[in-house]
């Protein structure tokens, strides 16, 4: 889906305030201008919303009220794990698509900020660790559905949206009174309201000059230098670095995942975001690889006939490529 442009159909910011409703025009027209004058999507009250839209009042409203009923809820399956999705119907889409794909033009992230940025990915973020003799990680347990709504309207106010504003767009963008796994809006605000807590981890790891990565909701650290040593004892990561990461969201709104805690000293493997990052590049596991030889027989020996299983090997080797040509592009 294709987001719209910032006034949608509307040609020019006047078109648009000349199309709203006198009261409404006299009322918002500041803020409106201000909005769009930053490069945010200029949405204020529902009777504005629905004249950008073409929308009735009343269905933005529904909506906004009654947000639950404008997305399809089902359960999807990765191996043993089972997650839950809530998949926003087309009206609520759109208008999702819109607004996040506007807003992320608009914000900056710093360097250290991989996940849902156009241009970055996984294995850019794994990229930042290699050469590392040690690796710690942590993942935020169920990032979006603990993510509540008060703190995104927070964020949205201090980003210039008014709080009546700020009370629409969550209601919009949410599924019920949290972030949407399946809204297109989400992984953007995922990234707004974790700003504060990205500041402080940086910090942290300028404290313990250590590299720091965070894609989504998995946090990596490293270091190319050996662990500490106690009583002649290698002990991996410093302790210290562990329970500051660990203390810093015991306050927030956040958990860590006690299961996805990682952390590794050669000579064990290194893995981040299942790449190895031992060595220069990250590159593929050797079962993996091993894996990858193995699709590519049985493809070249016509031994898989099933669509969905063609498909799924298909999309192995081709992310095997792009790890290999990620490689090459780095060399060059």
């Amino acid at each position: 889906m294709i987001a719209p442009p910032i006034l949608v159909s509307f040609s020019s910011l006047q078109s648009y305030l000349d199309a709203l409703d006198n009261d409404v025009r006299i009322e918002y027209q500041d803020e409106i201008t201000a909005l769009y004058e930053k490069g945010l999507p200029p949405i204020v009250s529902s009777r504005a919303l629905a004249c950008l839209f073409g929308f009735s009042t009343k269905f933005v409203n529904s909506m906004k009220y009654r947000n639950a009923n404008y997305y399809r809820s089902f359960t999807i399956r990765n191996g043993s794990k089972k997650r839950k999705i809530h998949a926003p119907r087309v009206a609520i889409k759109v208008i999702q698509k819109w607004f996040g794909h506007h807003l992320g033009d608009y914000l900056k992230f710093d360097d250290h900020v991989f996940g849902f940025i156009p241009g970055k990915s996984h294995i850019d973020a794994a990229a930042v660790h290699v050469n590392a003799k040690w690796v710690y990680s942590v993942d935020i347990k169920d990032f979006f559905s603990t993510t509540p709504s008060e703190i995104v309207i927070e964020k949205l106010v201090e980003l210039g949206y008014s709080q009546k504003a700020a009370e629409l767009i969550v209601p919009l963008c949410c599924y019920k009174k949290h972030l949407a796994q399946g809204a297109p809006s989400s992984p953007i605000l995922s990234n707004l309201v974790m700003q504060d807590i990205d500041v402080k981890l940086n910090s942290l790891a300028d404290e313990y000059n250590v590299r720091f990565s965070r894609y989504a909701d998995d946090i990596v650290f490293s270091s190319q230098k050996d662990g500490e040593y106690i009583q002649g004892d290698l002990i991996d990561i410093p302790e210290g670095l562990k329970l500051r990461v660990k203390s810093l969201f015991e306050n927030s709104c956040w958990k860590l995942s006690s299961q996805k805690e990682y952390s590794a000293c050669l000579p064990q493997r290194l893995k981040v975001h299942g790449l190895m990052v031992q060595g220069e590049k990250p590159i593929l596991t050797k079962g993996y690889r091993n894996k990858i030889r193995a699709f590519e027989h049985m493809i070249k020996q016509g031994k898989v006939n099933n669509d969905s299983d063609i498909k799924r090997i298909k999309g192995h080797i081709h992310y095997s490529k792009s790890v290999d040509g990620y490689n090459k592009t780095s060399e060059s």
